[in-house]
């Protein structure tokens, strides 16, 4: 398997992404990338080719959301849970008084 290094850019509402073998990146080709809106992916993929690569940081990144939806869905229903008390402690005070 070789690493791969992908490279993402945003154009027109579609998302384009290119996979370079990491030993054929250089400076320069980051900089030429960077000048055609690409930008450097955060994950080095060790793959079989640009399409395996491209499909591993796209499962990669559907966990990544899926756990990241997941976690503010249990946050969410936890701060309102929080809220909903401290309103019914704050109005027993008042009324109780």
């Amino acid at each position: 398997m070789v690493k791969y290094v992908v490279f993402i850019k945003n154009d027109d509402s579609k998302l384009i992404a290119k996979a370079i073998t990491k030993g054929s990146v250089t400076h320069s080709f980051i900089q030429e990338m960077k000048q055609n809106r690409f930008r450097k992916h955060n994950v080095e993929v060790d793959a079989e080719n640009e399409k395996d690569a491209i499909n591993k940081i796209n499962e990669n990144n559907k966990g990544y959301l899926n756990s990241l939806s997941a976690f503010s869905g249990n946050v969410f229903f936890y701060c309102a849970g929080i809220i909903v008390i401290l309103i019914i402690i704050t109005l027993k005070y008042f009324y109780n008084s």
